[in-house]
């Protein structure tokens, strides 16, 4: 028996679509996981600090858009208050 006729007597013709389909999705993921994974916020660091967010103040505002930027203002002079006592 040679080997194309293996691969036909186990693969039917009718699966060829469900494997390229899959194929398919898996490399569009794999390139979409590789975009993401290269992204500004991402970092790679193995040597560094792995805890990036204790060096984060009480008082520090950390979002890319603040809804109420009065309770912030307030939040920092309520902790230069109860460091200065």
């Amino acid at each position: 028996m040679s080997p194309a006729n293996s691969w036909k007597r186990w693969v039917p013709v009718e699966v060829y679509p469900i494997f390229a389909v899959v194929g398919g999705a898996v490399i569009g993921a794999g390139y979409y996981l590789g975009r993401l994974s290269q992204g500004s916020e991402v970092v790679w660091d193995r040597h560094g600090d792995w805890k990036p967010w204790d060096k984060i103040k009480q008082d520090e505002n950390t979002k890319f858009i603040t809804v109420s930027p009065e309770f912030w203002q307030k939040r920092k002079e309520e902790v230069k208050a109860n460091t200065s006592q």
